[in-house]
């Protein structure tokens, strides 16, 4: 049994790119960085598993190497990075009732281990009045292979305090699944595809000397295998899992707010984010994003910050089910399901010359408690995780 694909995928991007995000650099010609963070899932509670056991769960070392600059002219940037993980822990499986009726999770007991490597490029020039950005990477792991690419463009307008962006992306899956047609899982497939079509559009305007904001849209269309090969619902009439089944389609809109306000006389900046996200899977989810950058002297910088999320779940979501559903879907992952969650985060930065280090940590929680709606059920398969990540960089 292996980790299922894209479990985390998301959420450790986000950590990664919060933590090595770059003030840019226009004054200088190269710049290099590496990262390395630790993801560490907590045990799953005894009372929340089948086995009346506690668990551990899934562990990620993040190594990430970013070579950017600008090797042809001041006004094209390219940047290189190089991230390599390596994965271990057990991963959710089923739930099922327990004595009580209440859910508990089913994990995939041994302990799971895997390595991804992962090459992302981009390149930016300035074309016909327009700052245009390529983008192309490559993700493979033992069962996972993923390739994409995507154009971007910003246009300002001389004299003007705003600035409008768009682009789109496409990226296609490739899985492999670990046993798959095997008669140990006769169930889980051998082999699948996706296919994912981005595109968005946003303007920033500059309000004042202290204040910027941005406002974007973004729509998504993914088609293929959208199931979870090492997931499995639990169906009470049989008293068995069955294969997680998912629709083969789905489309997603979104809209996010961004707003930057300087402060003077603190010598500090206040970031506030929100982001609204609606798919026709019917999960409906809001996000809030609050941050404090606060300079001390001239070279620490130190940035607290506060996450807050909440969703509603897939119309094909059920912890367990009855009986079989008359559309054939079935999913128990607690990803599709309603909850809420908060993450509270810090992080510090110091200049030495032309060097920088860094470092921060963050821990989120995930629960029915944080939700904007009443949850009826919540899945015992939420996350709690703790991160923290080490960096230094160099210019040149």
């Amino acid at each position: 049994m292996t980790q299922p694909k894209n479990k985390m995928r998301a959420s450790l991007s986000a950590l990664t790119a919060a933590a090595l995000a770059l003030p840019g650099i226009a004054k200088a010609e190269v710049q290099t960085d590496y990262l390395f963070s630790h993801y560490q899932e907590s045990d799953l509670p005894g009372n929340r598993s089948a086995s009346g056991q506690g668990s551990e769960r899934y562990k990620v070392d993040t190594h990430l190497f970013r070579l950017a600059g600008t090797p042809i002219a001041a006004d094209q940037v390219a940047q290189l990075d190089v991230t390599y993980e390596a994965m271990s822990g057990a991963s959710p499986w089923w739930v099922q009732p327990g004595a009580n009726g209440k859910p508990v999770q089913v994990m995939s007991g041994a302990s799971i281990s895997e390595n991804r490597v992962a090459v992302d490029v981009s390149y930016g020039i300035p074309l016909a009045g327009l700052d245009w950005g390529l983008r192309a990477g490559y993700s493979s792991e033992n069962d996972y292979k993923s390739v994409h690419g995507g154009v971007e463009v910003q246009y300002t307008p001389e004299h003007k305090m705003y600035t409008v962006s768009g682009g789109i992306g496409y990226s296609s899956d490739k899985l492999d699944p670990t046993d798959g047609g095997s008669a140990q899982y006769p169930t889980r497939i051998s082999h699948a595809s996706k296919n994912t079509v981005t595109g968005y559009g946003g303007v920033s305007w500059v309000l004042s000397a202290q204040t910027t904001a941005q406002v974007s849209m973004s729509l998504s269309r993914d088609s293929g295998f959208l199931s979870d090969p090492y997931k499995q619902a639990y169906i009470i009439a049989i008293a068995s899992p069955v294969a997680d089944s998912r629709p083969d389609g789905r489309q997603t809109f979104a809209v996010t707010g961004k707003l930057r306000h300087y402060i003077p006389s603190l010598g500090a900046a206040l970031r506030a984010d929100a982001r609204y996200y609606h798919g026709d899977w019917s999960i409906e989810s809001h996000t809030v994003d609050l941050s404090w950058d606060q300079t001390i002297g001239d070279t620490w910088r130190v940035t607290p910050g506060v996450r807050w999320y909440s969703q509603s779940q897939a119309f094909f979501y059920q912890p367990y089910y009855a009986d079989f559903r008359t559309d054939g879907f079935a999913s128990s992952d607690y990803r599709l399901s309603p909850y809420g969650a908060i993450a509270g985060r810090v992080d510090v930065r110091k200049v030495l010359g032309k060097w920088e280090l860094g470092g921060g940590v963050e821990y989120y929680d995930a629960s029915a408690n944080y939700a904007i709606k009443n949850v009826g059920i919540e899945n015992p398969g939420l996350v709690q995780y703790w991160s923290a990540n080490l960096r230094l960089s160099r210019r040149f």
